[in-house]
C-alpha cells in the first residue's frame, strides 16, 4: 500500500477517533440497547439489562422482554465485539452511569465498527490488487467505500452494519481468492464460514447473503461445505446458547419478544415482520428522496459497466455470488415495511452488502471523459454522504436531499457533529470533521494523476459534482419544495434538544402559528435524559 491509499485510510480513521456521535439528551436506541448489554454482562455477569435500563428512561424502546425479565433486541455479536472498548473506557470512566455513557459509547463504537469499517476499506483495496485491479482504481474503490457511500456514517456509529459488512466481504474474499496449496484454502474455507457465523450473530438477517454465499460454493464443490460449517459451528452454537438462556429457545430471537407495541405489531406479520418483496419497495430503497442508496451514492449507477468490466479477473461462480449477496439482500428489506430503518443516513439495512457494490470499479477502465463522469457522481456521493453524516447522522424519514433540507439548517446555525475539539477548541470543532474529507478526498484525486491536465479535469469533475449536489438540494429545500410545517418542527426540536440551542423549538412554534404542547411536553421529559451535555448550552442563533 503506497503513501496515498494509506493516507486516505488514515483521514478516515483520524476522523473517526475525534468525532463523538453522542448527543445530549439523546439516547440512540440502536447503540445504546449495546452499551445496555455489555454493562449488564460486566458488571452483572448477565445479559439481563434492569439493572441499567433505568439510566435509559422510561420510554427507551430498543428491548425486548420474556418472563418480566429485559434484554437487548438486538442480536448480540456487534456487542460482544465492542467489549474491549467497553473495558479500556471503563477504566477512565467508571460503572456504568449518565457521567460514564459518552466516553464508553464512544470507545465501544470504535472497536465495534469503526475497526470493521477501516478494516474492510484495506480489504477492499488488497483483494482488488491481488485480483488484478491496477492500484489507482483500488484506491478509487476504497475511497468512495469509505466517504461516498453511507459506509461513513455506520463507521462512526455503534450500529451492527459496518462489522457485518466487513464479516461478509471478508467470506467473498476467503472463499474466492486464488488459491496456492489444499491446507490454506481449508484455512480459508473455515475463515469464511467463522466470518459469516460472526456476520449473523451480529444481524440476523445477515443469514440471507450469508447462505448466497455459501451456497455459491458448496454447490460446485460439496467438499468445501464441510469447512465453511466447521467454522460457522462455535458462531451457531453461540447464537443458540443465548436465545435459549434468554428466551427459551434455541430458534427464539430477541427480534420475536419486542416490549415496544409498533415493534411488536412489525415484527408479528410474516417471518420477523419480513414479508413477499414489494416493487414499491424494492424502488424506494434505491430511489427514495430521502433514503435511497443511489440518491446518497448516484456513482452506484455505472455498476453495470464496472461489474462487466470484471470478466477478465473473476471466476464464474465469484462473479454469481458478489451479484447475489446484495440481490438477495435488497430483495429481503422489499418485503419489510420498515424498510428505511428509522432515524438514518440512507438504507441503513443495505450496508451490509456496500463493498460487493463498489469492489468492481476497482476493475472499470473508463477512459479520459468516462474518468470525468465518475468523478463528477463520486464528487456528488461524498458531498451527500458526508454533509448529511457531519451535521445530526440520525435523519428522520421525509426530508428529500438530506443534506441540503436537513443538514443544511444545522450548517448554517453552525451546529455540527460533536468532536473531542470543542472542548478545547471549540472555533475550530466546527471546521475540523469537514476538512479531514476534503484532504481525504485530494489523496484520493492525486492518485489519479496520470497528465496533468488530465488530472485536474478529474480533479475539477469531482468538485463540481459535489457543488452541483449541494446547489440542486439547496434549490429543491429553498425554492422548489419548501419543508412542511411537522419537519420543520423536527428540525428544530432537534436543535433544541440535542444541541442545546434553546429557543429554537418556540420560535418555529410562533411561525407555524399552531401550539405544540405535547412536543413541549416531550421535550421537558427528555431534557432529564442523559448523556450529559458535551459543552455548556449554546444561546439562540
Amino acid at each position: 500500500m503506497h503513501a496515498r491509499e494509506r493516507a486516505v485510510l488514515g483521514l478516515y480513521v483520524l476522523l473517526a477517533l475525534l468525532a463523538v456521535p453522542v448527543f445530549p439528551h439523546f439516547l440512540s436506541p440502536n447503540e445504546f440497547t449495546r452499551w445496555a448489554f455489555v454493562a449488564s454482562l460486566v458488571e452483572d455477569g448477565t445479559p439481563e439489562i434492569s439493572r441499567v435500563l433505568p439510566l435509559l428512561g422510561p420510554s427507551f424502546e430498543d428491548v425486548s422482554g420474556k418472563d418480566g425479565r429485559v434484554y437487548s433486541n438486538k442480536a448480540p455479536g456487534a456487542a460482544l465485539v465492542s467489549l474491549p472498548g467497553y473495558f479500556l473506557a471503563r477504566t477512565f470512566a467508571g460503572p456504568p452511569s449518565a457521567a460514564s455513557m459518552r466516553p464508553v459509547l464512544w470507545a465501544m463504537r470504535l472497536f465495534g465498527a469503526t475497526l470493521p469499517a477501516a478494516l474492510l476499506a484495506l480489504l477492499v483495496y488488497r483483494s482488488g490488487v491481488l485480483f488484478g485491479a491496477p492500484p489507482a482504481r483500488a484506491l478509487l474503490a476504497m475511497f468512495a467505500l469509505l466517504f461516498a457511500t453511507p459506509l461513513f456514517a455506520y463507521g462512526l456509529l455503534l450500529f451492527s452494519h459496518a462489522l457485518v459488512a466487513a464479516c461478509l466481504f471478508g467470506a467473498w474474499v476467503a472463499l474466492f481468492l486464488p488459491r496456492d496449496s489444499t491446507s490454506h484454502a481449508f484455512r480459508r474455507d473455515v475463515a469464511a464460514g467463522a466470518l459469516l457465523g460472526l456476520a449473523v450473530l451480529a444481524e440476523y438477517p445477515a443469514a440471507v447473503p450469508g447462505a448466497v454465499l455459501f451456497l455459491c460454493v458448496a454447490v460446485p464443490a460439496p467438499r468445501r461445505a464441510l469447512a465453511m460449517v466447521a467454522g460457522g459451528a462455535p458462531f451457531a452454537a453461540a447464537l443458540f446458547v443465548y436465545d435459549f438462556l434468554c428466551f427459551g429457545g434455541v430458534f427464539e430471537l430477541s427480534s420475536a419478544h419486542e416490549r415496544a407495541a409498533g415493534f411488536r405489531s412489525l415484527a408479528s406479520a410474516g417471518v420477523f415482520g419480513i414479508g413477499v418483496p414489494s416493487p414499491e419497495v424494492f424502488l424506494r430503497l434505491l430511489a427514495d428522496p430521502s433514503k435511497g442508496l443511489l440518491v446518497f451514492s448516484p456513482f452506484l449507477l455505472l455498476w453495470p459497466a464496472a461489474f462487466r468490466a470484471l470478466r477478465a479477473s473473476l471466476a464464474g461462480p465469484a462473479r454469481l455470488a458478489l451479484v447475489l449477496a446484495p440481490l438477495s439482500l435488497l430483495l429481503l428489506y422489499a418485503g419489510y415495511p420498515n424498510w428505511h430503518g428509522g432515524f438514518t443516513v440512507g438504507p441503513r439495512y443495505l450496508v451490509a452488502v456496500l463493498p460487493f457494490l463498489v469492489f468492481p470499479f476497482a476493475f472499470r477502465d473508463p477512459g479520459l471523459r468516462g474518468s470525468q463522469i465518475e468523478a463528477v457522481l463520486i464528487g456528488a456521493s461524498t458531498l451527500a454522504v458526508c454533509a448529511t453524516t457531519l451535521a445530526f447522522p440520525f435523519v428522520p424519514p421525509g426530508f428529500a436531499l438530506p443534506w441540503a433540507t436537513f443538514a443544511g439548517f444545522f450548517f448554517e446555525k453552525g451546529l455540527t457533529l460533536p468532536n473531542v475539539l470543542q472542548i478545547g477548541a471549540p472555533g475550530v470543532a466546527r471546521f475540523v470533521l469537514p476538512v479531514i474529507v476534503c484532504v481525504a478526498s485530494y489523496f484520493f484525486l492525486e492518485g489519479k494523476r496520470e497528465k496533468g491536465d488530465a488530472w485536474r479535469g478529474t480533479a475539477l469533475a469531482f468538485c463540481f459534482g459535489a457543488a452541483a449536489c449541494a446547489a440542486l438540494g439547496l434549490s429543491i429545500s429553498k425554492q422548489i419544495s419548501p419543508l412542511p410545517p411537522a419537519l420543520l418542527l423536527q428540525r428544530a426540536y432537534i436543535a433544541d434538544v440535542y444541541f442545546e440551542q434553546r429557543g429554537a423549538l418556540e420560535d418555529e412554534i410562533a411561525r407555524t402559528g399552531t401550539p405544540q404542547p405535547r412536543l413541549l411536553a416531550r421535550r421537558e421529559r427528555e431534557l432529564a435524559l442523559p448523556p450529559p451535555s458535551l459543552t455548556p448550552p449554546r444561546p439562540r442563533v
